[in-house]
């Protein structure tokens, strides 16, 4: 039963999130949920697709290059794609709490969830606002507040939470239709354009994050930078390289190709046909995907099974050169849509 009196509010019955349920993404999961939630489902591969997040790739080492919201031009323009008015409100406008609680509890009254970013962690990652008191905020979040277990089956309750907040996007009332067929090819076209050309360095987390062309650039360049390299082991940069980086990419596009392929079905001869290989070649080239991990040894040397020989400048040069030509498939990909 829903709980609602003048102070409080929760809207119930939605499904937990954590990663791979319902997306390995945090910010495809939010939206999944809250179009779950007012009744107008979307299926994972379209929201990547129609989103943008299918042909992005933001990265730097030791940052929270994972969470793509952090490009504006994203949550800016997720829901229009799907018919629906919405706001993005950026880190640099929240600077009052009971204007930016207002905004939340107006959209929670309304049955409508709110995505947040941070809320529940000092990081601008994306969670689900679902519900208030006076005190704080119910989230759905794949991130847990301090102190709670990130398997929990309750919401999350932060009393911190705008201390923590770098941004809300709240959907407002569904004006027009969601993209389909030329209209969704389309639009998946303005962002390759976008991303091809994409010359910004985006701030989150007072960090500087790369995209795309500038991503793969930056990545060369840290493989290459010795002082780094010492010991490959420390400070998670396998898991930057891999899971937090080239995994991401390959996970990114792979979505968009999914959707593609369903476009080029329902829809014949709208898709540019050779986009398909461009994308296989992609998947083609980051072997282990399939297990969360990217075999190096297969993709670059077999020496790299042993991700400690990355101490070996040879050895990076070799890895670096792999960046250099998973980019060359990504402009290609770019392009060739």
């Amino acid at each position: 039963m829903e709980i609602k009196n003048f102070n409080k509010k929760i809207l119930p019955g939605i499904p937990v999130m954590r990663y791979g349920k319902p997306s390995a993404v945090c910010y495809i999961g939010s939206v999944i949920r809250l179009m779950e939630y007012i009744g107008d489902p979307v299926e994972q591969d379209e929201l990547f697709a129609l989103s943008g997040v299918g042909l992005c790739f933001p990265w730097k080492f030791a940052s929270c290059c994972d969470e793509v919201s952090i490009i504006p031009e994203i949550p800016y323009r997720t829901f229009d794609a799907f018919g629906y008015k919405s706001e993005h409100i950026i880190s640099d406008s929240i600077n009052n709490k009971s204007v930016c609680f207002e905004k939340i509890r107006q959209s929670i009254d309304r049955g409508r969830p709110v995505i947040g970013f941070g809320i529940t962690v000092k990081m601008p990652m994306s969670c689900l606002i679902v519900g208030y008191d006076d005190n704080g905020l119910y989230t759905r979040s794949f991130w847990p507040p301090k102190g709670m277990k990130r398997d929990c089956e309750e919401y999350f309750y932060s009393t911190d939470w705008y201390e923590n907040c770098a941004g809300l996007l709240i959907v407002g009332d569904k004006t027009g239709k969601r993209l389909t067929g030329a209209d969704a090819y389309t639009r998946i076209i303005e962002w390759a354009k976008k991303f091809r050309d994409y010359d910004r360095v985006v701030m989150a987390d007072g960090q500087e994050i790369y995209i795309n062309h500038q991503a793969f650039d930056r990545m060369d360049e840290w493989l290459l930078d010795d002082t780094q390299w010492q010991n490959p082991n420390q400070n998670g940069k396998e898991m930057f390289l891999k899971q937090c980086g080239l995994l991401l990419f390959n996970h990114y596009r792979y979505q968009l190709y999914e959707y593609l392929i369903k476009l080029d079905m329902e829809f014949p001869g709208v898709v540019n046909k050779p986009v398909f290989t461009a994308i296989e070649r992609i998947g083609a080239a980051i072997p282990g995907a399939n297990t969360s991990d990217l075999w190096l040894h297969e993709a670059v040397d077999p020496a790299l099974k042993d991700f400690s020989v990355m101490s070996e400048r040879a050895m990076r040069e070799k890895v670096a050169e792999y960046v250099r030509l998973l980019k060359e498939y990504d402009n290609s990909v770019q392009w060739t849509l």
